[in-house]
């Protein structure tokens, strides 16, 4: 016990190092994340998990994120996986309210978001491209004004 209590004292007598203020500390800064952008527009459901665990395995490095890019409304697949995703409607429902929202301005500014949010190294496409995808979309319709009774 008399060891162990001298080993304290001897530790706190120590000089403690005054840091001199002129001194440089060089820190190895963390390497820079890359992140690699996959679409998988139109794709077979059947084909989705394959596609994950190839990416996975052969793009997914230690400094390396994979986003995914969908417009299949089931992100069963993407959840199971723990892959980090984003969805954009599929061609269906545009039509389907074709009407009640200017889609190709729409996904034009949403994909420039995904772009300065992600900032992606590459962009690999399954099924159909990005391009491909944003020309599909349904003009602008003009829709009629509901009739309003004055009164």
């Amino acid at each position: 016990m008399r060891k162990l209590t001298e080993l304290f004292l001897r530790k706190g007598k120590q000089k403690q190092e005054v840091e001199n203020p002129g001194n440089i500390y060089i820190y190895k800064s963390k390497e820079e994340i890359s992140t690699i952008l996959i679409t998988t527009f139109d794709v077979n459901p059947d084909h989705l998990e394959e596609i994950i665990v190839t990416t996975k395995r052969r793009l997914s490095g230690k400094n390396d994120r994979l986003i995914y890019l969908t417009n299949n409304p089931d992100f069963a697949m993407f959840r199971r996986h723990g892959v980090i995703f984003e969805y954009l409607p599929p061609l269906i429902e545009q039509r389907l309210h074709a009407t009640d929202m200017p889609w190709q301005a729409y996904l034009r500014e949403r994909w420039g978001l995904l772009l300065a949010k992600w900032r992606p190294r590459r962009v690999l496409a399954y099924g159909t491209t990005i391009d491909t995808f944003l020309e599909a979309a349904p003009a602008t319709t003009v829709r009629k004004a509901p009739d309003t009774l004055k009164s």
